[in-house]
Order: C-alpha cells, then structure tokens, then sequence
C-alpha cells in the first residue's frame, strides 16, 4: 500500500483555492482502483493539506514544490521579425510627397 497526492488550484472570486486529494493505492493489487481517501479545500495551502489528512510536512513541502513547477510562467519561443527592405527611391518619395499623400 502506497499514498500519492497531488495538488491543484482554481481562482475563484479573486482568491486562489487549493485543491488537495491523499489517494490509497495498492499496486500489489493488480487491477483494483486507486481510492481517495482525503480531499481538502481551502485558500490557505496548509489547511487543505490538514482538511485532505496530509500530516506528513515533507509530503506538504514536495506538493507545494511541484505546485511552483507547474505554475512557472513558461518562456515563449522567440520569433524573428522579417525585416523589410524600403528601396531608396520609396525613402526619398515618402520624405518628398509621402506625408501630403497620407495626410
């Protein structure tokens, strides 16, 4: 017998709830379902964990570690803008007539 827990969160009316659920599983049980036996939520992350029977402080700090991992702005790949080449004849238009034209 084995307990997973895994921890998620949902803004709601502006405040950020922690979602927590301790799950039995019995892996030397072949093809028996993974039961969750405690499940907490609270907008305090400590609470939940106490609320979902979470007692164990290196389980809490591990959930909260992955919770950072997960929720870490990830970076955007960074695309190269084409350029585009003005000839010089349209330079020399623009800076003549271009504005009149425009405007």
């Amino acid at each position: 017998m084995e307990h997973l827990y895994t921890v998620h969160t949902k803004m709601i009316q502006d405040k950020t709830y922690y979602f927590v659920k301790k799950i039995m599983a019995l892996p030397e049980l072949k093809g028996l379902a993974d039961v969750v036996v405690g499940y907490g939520m609270h907008t305090d992350f400590e609470k939940a964990c106490s609320i979902a029977g979470i007692d164990n402080s290196e389980c809490r700090k591990q959930l909260l570690l992955e919770l950072g991992e997960r929720n870490r702005p990830q970076k955007a790949p960074v695309e190269k803008k084409r350029t585009v080449e003005i000839s010089e004849s349209v330079n020399r238009w623009l800076a003549e007539r271009g504005v009149e034209v425009l405007n």
